[in-house]
């Protein structure tokens, strides 16, 4: 069973290690640049848990995303700069 789905968008030192090395979406048979990375959680058969993350494209990380019912990255961004600018209007 798994547990804890995240998707992030990939830093920028990550990105340039992934264009480096020359990897692509992890996805199948996908060709896509990643730009995003996904991480979930499972339990072993010994009882351990173990953290799995892969790099996806922009197209596989939207499936992702609404398989496990997960924000977009970009959305939450826009929606936290929002929210500092109104509690800094409120607070003047």
């Amino acid at each position: 069973m798994a547990w804890g789905y995240r998707l992030e968008l990939m830093g920028a030192r990550e990105g340039a290690r992934c264009r480096e090395d020359g990897r692509s979406c992890a996805a199948g048979k996908c060709e896509g640049f990643p730009l995003y990375v996904s991480a979930y959680r499972y339990a072993r058969s010994n009882a351990r848990a173990v953290t799995v993350t892969r790099p996806l494209c922009v197209k596989h990380a939207r499936l992702f995303s609404m398989k496990y019912s997960l924000a977009w990255p970009d959305m939450l961004r826009r929606v936290r700069r929002q929210l500092a600018v109104t509690w800094a209007q409120l607070a003047a």
